[in-house]
């Protein structure tokens, strides 16, 4: 019998990927310093998903984000802040589930199915919380700066983190037969 290979899933790997890239593109829109850190965020997002580290997607997701902030802080138009916000955590998202399924099943396994429940169930979340957000931006904020929506949204991936908080510390549990 031959031992389990515990690398990130393939297919959750690159949509987190596309995603990254779709939020850094989103961020990067806004200024020139929220491309910079949606890069480098980018960039160490990538990396602990290839090694398959939860932390380095973290901190790599947590970057991006500070992106985020500083172009929704420095922009006027509110939109590429919502579709970068909301891109960061569904590639958080499938980071982790991508991570967690080479741990648990490894990476031969067959989770074509899974896989694809995880991403749809993920950007349905991810576009009906930023659809709610722009919403009560629209009709609730009547003037209101896009610094408003900005803290808005860190508080809502504060609660995001908040949830996460409670996972095991190690990405590589070894599991041993008795």
């Amino acid at each position: 019998m031959s031992e389990i290979t515990r690398r990130p899933a393939v297919r959750s790997s690159v949509a987190a990927g596309a995603v990254v890239l779709v939020a850094v593109l989103a961020a990067g829109s806004q200024s020139a310093s929220a491309l910079g850190f949606g890069a480098v965020g980018g960039l160490v997002f990538a990396v602990g998903l290839v090694t398959g580290r939860h932390r380095a997607v973290d901190v790599g997701a947590l970057a991006l984000f500070l992106g985020v902030v500083a172009g929704g802080l420095e922009a006027t138009a509110v939109e590429a802040t919502i579709v970068a916000t909301v891109a960061t955590v569904v590639a958080w998202d499938l980071a982790h589930g991508a991570i967690a399924l080479g741990d648990q099943l490894g990476h031969e396994a067959e989770t074509r199915r899974l896989e694809a429940i995880r991403a749809v169930s993920s950007l349905l979340v991810g576009l009906l919380s930023g659809t709610a957000g722009y919403a009560v931006y629209v009709f609730g904020g009547s003037g209101q700066p896009v610094a408003a929506v900005v803290l808005l949204l860190v508080a809502a991936v504060l609660i995001v983190v908040g949830f996460g908080g409670g996972r095991a510390g190690s990405s590589r549990r070894r599991r041993t037969r008795h």
